[in-house]
């Protein structure tokens, strides 16, 4: 019997850390793997989101599998029951999509996105094409460089979440675009975005001028269930943290969403009823269906979120600029 060692680095912001691999009581067939899990008191939130999503962790405890599995170690493994050990196991990773991805990102949205999305549901455009406006708005946002896609090991797209700043005067443009739209359901969706956007006055009650928004997220249908959206919308925290960002938003016109915001500890802010969005005294969605029947936003204060390392330091006192200059006279 022969133990195998190999030694890997990991590079993060802080710190550069050994982690030992001991690969032993091997046999023909199978290799029993041990992974030395990273202490506790070195947080994973130290590391940048670049490092995070090319370099994937995955903290897990003693497996059993065969050989190929160690091909596999720079990619997420997960599981219907979410257990270590599986026989049915989902292999993917998470990155940043770059300007070569765009249009397979456009492509996998118009499929996993439209079809399913509560809003579009609730309006009855889920069986059409989505309109060369909603495409529009779309990829303005992922143009924006902040998408995060979880792809397979034959590089197919499982899962995207489209990430974008959101401004004060956002509410307007969207409103004025929408009158130049071809269809009325189309123009409804969004004005109702709009109005969405605007409804909780984010950017005056936090006094932000810019928030990083979880736009649009979908995952395959094929794949759902296994952690993927979360591990998304996880990444784009992530990211919001390291972009410099100090309020992270997130809408959830879909129930699913709305509970892994809320199981992050996220603040609701706001809480718009499909039933309740009237235009011309005439109700807009009449074809609500269950459970996905009201928009909820959640938002978070990226820099004193507890969980994690903040990224800028705080300081108890501000030097007035008047003290300054005596101390230099």
């Amino acid at each position: 019997m022969e133990s195998i060692a190999c030694k890997m680095s990991i590079v993060n912001a802080r710190t550069l850390r050994h982690v030992w691999k001991d690969a032993s009581h091997a046999s023909k067939n199978s290799i029993t793997v041990y992974i030395l899990q990273i202490d506790e008191d070195h947080h994973v939130g130290n590391m940048t989101i670049f490092s995070r999503l090319v370099y994937p962790v995955t903290r897990c405890a003693k497996y059993k599998s065969r050989l190929s599995i160690l091909k596999n170690r720079d990619h997420y493994v997960t599981a219907r029951n979410h257990a270590a050990k599986c026989t049915d196991p989902l292999v993917y990773r998470t990155r940043l999509a770059f300007p070569m991805d765009y249009d397979r990102v456009m492509s996998f949205m118009c499929d996993a996105f439209f079809k399913d999305d509560p809003t579009m549901v609730n309006i009855g455009l889920d069986e059409e094409e989505p309109s060369p406006s909603l495409l529009k708005l779309m990829y303005d946002d992922i143009r924006e460089g902040m998408t995060i896609i979880a792809e397979g090991q034959d590089n197919h797209i499982m899962g995207a979440a489209v990430n974008a700043g959101s401004c004060p005067w956002d509410p307007d443009r969207f409103a004025e675009f929408a009158r130049c739209c071809e269809c009325e359901p189309t123009r409804d969706v969004i004005e109702f975005e709009a109005y969405v956007t605007s409804k909780p006055n984010l950017w005056r009650r936090y006094r932000v001028l810019k928030i990083f928004e979880c736009s649009y997220l979908a995952v395959g249908s094929d794949f759902r269930d296994r952690g993927i959206a979360r591990k998304l919308v996880l990444d784009s925290w992530y990211l919001a943290r390291d972009c410099g960002y100090r309020l992270f938003r997130v809408d959830c016109s879909n129930r699913y969403l709305a509970r892994i915001a809320k199981g992050f500890g996220w603040k609701k802010v706001c809480t718009i009823p499909f039933h309740q969005y009237v235009k011309d005294d005439e109700l807009v969605f009449k074809h609500i269906r269950e459970p996905h029947t009201e928009v909820e936003v959640y938002v978070d204060q990226v820099t004193y979120c507890k969980d994690y390392y903040p990224p800028y330091k705080k300081y108890k006192r501000t030097t007035k600029a008047s003290e300054i200059h005596e101390k230099r006279s």
